[in-house]
């Protein structure tokens, strides 16, 4: 899972797997395979916090010698969700069940966890599992049996919980063998393959980071954001081979070739990302002879903060 592109719990949706997949009515709850909540289920959802909510992280300095302060950047605090679950019965197995499902790991990590509340439609968050509770207090005693999962998220952002995946962009033609007449003026001299181009919209209200796969034959690779210039672009004789995959996370700055790290023939890293609300047009540039095995594709979520 990875930390800012917003691929928590990545998976095969079109055959209906994947997180979210499981939910099928509003105030449910969906963690590891497991659906809590609804009209149809033993158990309520009876509280929810932290969902709806958002905090800025923000610095500011005391101005010396006058009023006021300096205002510094802003960035969102990370987000902290708490769901309480009432039995609708006296079957305390019915807790049990949450109990055993929410058991701790080894090594606790960011789970993804998909939340159908005061949305139309499910959104995801990814957080570690920190406190389940079950109270025996007062209301206890008269029958009011409930249990209280608490997952705080690093990444504050609720994402739309199916991901957005492109279609391959696949390189455009090179430059041709002959010469077609008559000839229209002025001539153009190709000196290597064209950029193809791609549309990739974000109807999220926060920005999104995709992860961009391309495969090769590609010499000398480059990605750019049109309206702003930036570019992610190798090394002029660096060379992505025919069958290899070439993974570059956006949110966690990665570059990997079938798995391992080649962030160092990455030699311009005008790192970008797709703005709220926006449709972002992305080129895919190469040196190398053309090939129709090369392409490129995006994957990432819409993000709400």
């Amino acid at each position: 899972m990875a930390y800012g592109s917003g691929l928590y719990g990545a998976g095969v949706y079109g055959g209906g797997t994947g997180p979210g997949s499981l939910l099928f009515e509003p105030w449910s709850v969906e963690f590891r395979g497991t659906v809590w909540g609804g009209d149809s289920s033993a158990l309520g959802l009876s509280d929810l916090t932290g969902w709806g909510e958002k905090n800025l992280r923000g610095t500011r300095t005391d101005r010396p010698g006058r009023h006021g302060a300096i205002t510094g950047r802003g960035h969102a605090e990370s987000r902290t969700v708490e769901v309480e679950l009432t039995s609708r019965s006296d079957d305390i197995a019915v807790l049990n069940a949450v109990d055993d499902v929410c058991a701790y790991t080894e090594e606790p990590v960011d789970e993804p966890v998909v939340i159908w509340a005061g949305t139309t439609e499910p959104l995801l968050v990814a957080g570690r599992l920190e406190k389940v509770a079950i109270p025996t207090d007062q209301e206890w005693s008269i029958g009011h049996h409930r249990i209280r999962l608490q997952w705080v998220c690093s990444d504050p952002r609720r994402y739309h919980y199916l991901p957005y995946v492109s279609p391959v962009l696949g390189m455009p033609g090179g430059v041709t063998t002959g010469i077609t007449a008559p000839l229209a003026a002025p001539i153009s001299a190709g000196g290597g393959v064209a950029a193809g181009t791609m549309i990739l919209p974000n109807t999220g209200n926060a920005a999104a980071y995709p992860v961009y796969t391309l495969t090769g034959p590609l010499t000398a690779p480059v990605i750019t954001r049109t309206d702003t210039g930036q570019r992610l672009q190798f090394a002029a004789n660096w060379q992505l081979e025919d069958g290899q995959t070439l993974v570059i996370d956006s949110g966690t700055r990665s570059v990997l070739v079938d798995g391992v790290s080649r962030r160092d023939a990455l030699v311009v890293a005008d790192w970008f990302y797709l703005p709220r609300n926006s449709n972002t047009v992305v080129t895919l540039g190469s040196t190398g002879a053309y090939d129709p095995a090369a392409g490129i594709s995006a994957q990432y979520r819409y993000p709400n903060l």
